[in-house]
Parts: C-alpha cells; structure tokens; sequence
C-alpha cells in the first residue's frame, strides 16, 4: 500500500520542523548578544575557544577558559550590566566573525567587539574587547 501526502502537508511538515529546530538549537551569535545583556559570563563562556584575548580598560592579556571567566565575572560584579545593543555585525572571512556593541553599565558605556572562529563544527570566541566608550 503507498502512501501519498498532498505537497502542502509535507511543506508545512519542514516549515514546522525548521522553525522547532531554530528555536532548539540556537545561534550562538545571538546567544552571546543575549548574555551579554544579562552580563551572564557562564553562558558566555559556553562560546570560549581554549585560550581567550579579553581587553578592559585597565588590562589586556590572553587567558584560559577559567581565567578567562574570573576575569569577566569580576569585571561584570564592578560594572553591573543595564544593557547591550549591538551596533554592527559581520564576517571578516575564512570562518570567523565578529560584533560590535555598547554595553550599558552603571558605571558607564563599554564598546564591546567579539570575535568568533570557526572551529571544527561549532564557534568560538576568540577575543572580546570593552573599551570605555567617551561620552
């Protein structure tokens, strides 16, 4: 016995079926920006290659994935997070991407830029920068 599905069932089947999957599996793109307006350094630190390039005003240095999250937990724990908006994304080619944002603070505006990298079949961010931003 076959079994024929009219066209319109079996397109609204994988219309469904992408955007369920678009919703479970996530961006990491767009979950970085989201932690980013949480100041949530553990989901951050899901996107960390092994060694991270981190930029604040009063240092820069390259650490390990757990240097790396003190570091950021320390900085976010002096600058409360209000908010991030990103400015401007884009690809700078051969896999890697990056972001450009101002994160809110009560202490003041940081210019936040992340960098990814493709690495194997995830992303991975490779440096983040928070320069204080003049006003």
């Amino acid at each position: 016995m076959k079994l024929i599905l009219p066209i319109k069932t079996i397109g609204k089947s994988l219309l469904i079926s992408g955007l369920l999957m678009s919703f479970t599996v996530g961006n990491p793109f767009n979950n970085v920006v989201s932690a980013l307006k949480k100041g949530n350094v553990d989901e951050l630190s899901h996107y960390f290659d092994s060694m991270v390039e981190i930029t604040l005003p009063s240092n820069a240095n390259s650490y390990s994935k757990s240097q790396a999250m003190v570091i950021l937990k320390e900085f976010f724990a002096n600058n409360a997070v209000k908010n991030f908006r990103l400015i401007h994304k884009g690809n700078s080619g051969e896999g890697s991407s990056f972001g450009i944002g101002n994160l809110e603070t009560e202490k003041g505006i940081y210019r936040t830029t992340f960098f990814f990298r493709e690495k194997g079949d995830s992303f991975v961010i490779q440096e983040l920068r928070f320069e204080r931003k003049r006003e």
